[in-house]
């Protein structure tokens, strides 16, 4: 029996429990590749290579659909993700090159409380006190990791804060995309934008990499496809409030990684901040799934 078979064989939540795991530990084994091959080549161009290879795997989908891959309302919005979607790469990957593996994973937890205020800003929906109290903790949670006035605030935690925050814009528009089009063809168009762009900067701070760094890059684009598949499996199977959970298991497999491939031990400063915003994001996550529930 494949693994995919038996794993629909599991009820619906724990489904979606095995799939977000899986989501996070690619993720998590993404970023500590992405800080390995960034002593060498650039952010910009590991970035590109991660673009090229994302696409590549898209093809066979591309094959299997046809001409209907090019049907589709989302045009303009998907040039525009294609934009965040460098603007994650401009910002994620030298981040990521530059702190622990388990900063970096502890920071991107802020994605969900970015995305939250950007639902706020951009589409008008109320804000009560619960969810400003949920959306302090959790920043609150981003300055114990990053202690301003103690230690120097390091530019890469910064970046990778940028980085969850072009995570979040992006997020939004998927959940907007896929009204009308298959998950699998926002993943495509993404691609299709952003490898372009992307190759802009990696161009000017090029390096020829050699076959070594070359499998390594392909890996962090293999491993950035399965993160994508993952995470749309998880939230197919069971309900986001359900599966969310789960990814806090991203900070102990990062801390276990990043002991294993540079010796990196994980303060305990960051274990508490990283507790504290995903705590507050998954309040916010319930939160908004009662709310829903109300209004039907």
């Amino acid at each position: 029996m494949s693994p995919v078979k038996f794993i629909g064989g599991l009820s619906p939540t724990v489904q979606g429990g095995v799939w977000m795991t899986a989501g996070a530990l690619s993720f998590t084994i993404m970023t500590t590749l992405i800080r390995e091959v960034a002593q060498d080549i650039h952010p910009f161009e590991v970035g590109f290579f991660r673009c090229l290879t994302n696409l590549l795997c898209m093809l066979p989908f591309v094959f299997r659909t046809g001409s209907i891959i090019w049907q589709s309302d989302n045009h303009k919005v998907y040039v525009f993700r294609g934009v965040i979607g460098v603007g994650f790469l401009l910002t994620f990957f030298p981040g990521a090159a530059m702190i622990p593996v388990s900063d970096s994973m502890a920071l991107f937890f802020t994605a969900p409380l970015f995305g939250t205020i950007l639902v706020l800003l951009f589409l008008g929906e109320r804000i009560h006190t619960r969810r400003i109290a949920a959306l302090v903790a959790g920043f609150c949670g981003a300055l114990i990791i990053l202690r301003p006035g103690f230690d120097e605030v390091n530019i890469g935690a910064l970046l990778v804060l940028l980085g969850a925050l072009f995570t979040a814009a992006s997020s939004s528009i998927i959940k907007y995309a896929t009204r009308t089009d298959h998950p699998d063809k926002v993943v495509f168009y993404l691609m299709l934008y952003a490898t372009p762009l992307i190759l802009i900067p990696a161009l000017m701070v090029w390096t020829t990499p050699t076959v070594w760094q070359v499998t390594l890059m392909v890996g962090i684009g293999l491993l950035a496809t399965m993160n994508q598949r993952f995470m749309s499996r998880a939230f197919a199977a069971a309900d986001a409030t359900a599966v969310f959970p789960f990814e806090f298991i991203r900070l102990p497999f990062a801390a276990i990684i990043g002991w294993l491939a540079f010796s990196e031990v994980p303060d305990i400063w960051v274990w508490i901040g990283g507790a504290i915003i995903f705590s507050a994001s998954v309040y916010i996550a319930h939160r908004e799934a009662k709310l829903k529930k109300e209004r039907k």
